[in-house]
């Protein structure tokens, strides 16, 4: 298949669960309608007043005491930090003594030790990738050049070009 039939699929599968979503939530009481889109709202201010900018931040700071490639990987693990981050705060947030929980086999696991499982994964799974990459990888096509994306540069997607 084509990459543009591929794209197309995939953003079918994306309208369709969106709407999916929708009419799930449009299923729900007013109140946890309410509640809902208050976390949603939430969740996109913590990501882009907190955490988005701690990750780029740390990897602004360290760009030049890194190699790009190794920089890259550190941008990349603390994006997946962030997103994780952000969907276990419901669940990792103390809750006050008298909120009562209408499913309590909800909230019977220790969060907090899973997600900590999970970020070790992921950072381990992203530096041993990037490792395993930079090292040639088994059939890959090499690491493109640094130069070539070099954000200074006025249009990182233009290569050089030879005059001859």
């Amino acid at each position: 298949m084509g990459e543009r039939v591929v794209r197309m699929l995939l953003a079918a599968c994306g309208i369709a669960a969106c709407g999916y979503g929708a009419w799930l939530l449009w299923e729900l009481s007013p109140a946890d309608r309410i509640s809902v889109l208050v976390w949603l709202a939430l969740g996109l201010f913590v990501h882009d007043a907190v955490l988005a900018p701690v990750a780029l931040g740390v990897s602004w700071l360290l760009r030049d005491r890194l190699p790009v490639w190794w920089s890259r990987t550190l941008l990349i693990a603390l994006g997946l930090t962030n997103v994780l981050i952000l969907l276990a705060l419901p669940v990792i947030l103390p809750r006050p003594a008298d909120d009562q929980i209408a499913n309590s086999t909800i909230l019977d696991r220790n969060f907090g030790l899973g997600l900590t499982v999970v970020l070790v994964a992921v950072w381990v799974t992203v530096f041993g990738a990037a490792v395993w990459i930079r090292r040639g990888g088994e059939n890959l096509r090499p690491i493109p050049d640094p130069q070539l994306f070099d954000p200074r540069r006025s249009n990182p997607r233009t290569r050089p070009t030879s005059s001859a």
